[in-house]
């Protein structure tokens, strides 16, 4: 299995869950790793192609799961009561959304760019972040636990966490994103920049 802190944390998430659903499964790597430290029973396995699923039954060959060739939601009849999109972009992860189950199911989501886009689209479609995780793998993955329920977030909210803001290990997160900002700042036309500006205050702040 390609090992990575991602996929072990990815994994660590779903323990005291009887069933996951892996939507976007590509190699079931998150499922194998979670079977293989014993903390589900069962597995859905999703993708849009068939390709990667093949990959998938290759890995989790040993294990209970359940194959579907799915957009999203849109094809799984099976219940669950955890579900994974991961390793997306925050609008196609919104979109999949659309389409979740109404029930108590909780979602882990991690997006990979745009994750105040995320939080916006969760506060005014009926989902409360629970939890948010920060973790650094070669690259920085902001992670989403979530139920269906009401919240509000301010606009520093939707940027930097409701939770995650308060946790230690955020704050280098939170240093490289302002890093980023300047670096690019000076070379953006004026509009641009003082979105950018206002982004750094917010970063810096925190």
């Amino acid at each position: 299995m390609a090992r990575s802190k991602r996929i072990d944390f990815l994994a660590e998430l779903t323990k005291g869950y009887d069933t996951v659903l892996d939507i976007g499964t590509d190699h079931g790597f998150v499922l194998e790793q979670a079977f293989t430290k014993g903390y589900i029973n069962k597995g859905i396995a999703s993708d849009l192609r068939e390709k990667p699923l093949n990959s998938a039954r290759e890995n989790l060959k040993d294990y209970p799961v359940n194959y579907v060739i799915s957009n999203g939601f849109q094809s799984i009849e099976e219940p669950f009561d955890l579900a994974i999109i991961s390793g997306m972009g925050a609008y196609l992860i919104s979109e999949i959304m659309d389409h979740a189950p109404k029930g108590n199911q909780t979602y882990i989501l991690q997006a990979n760019d745009k994750i105040e886009v995320l939080r916006s689209y969760l506060m005014t479609h009926g989902f409360q972040i629970i939890d948010e995780y920060v973790i650094h793998d070669r690259f920085y993955y902001v992670i989403l636990k979530v139920k269906r329920g009401q919240m509000h977030l301010s606009d520093d909210e939707l940027l930097l966490g409701p939770i995650l803001r308060n946790k230690p290990e955020a704050l280098s997160y939170y240093k490289k994103k302002a890093s980023q900002i300047e670096k690019i700042i000076s070379n953006v036309d004026p509009e641009r920049a003082e979105i950018l500006k206002n982004l750094l205050k917010v970063y810096k702040k925190a």
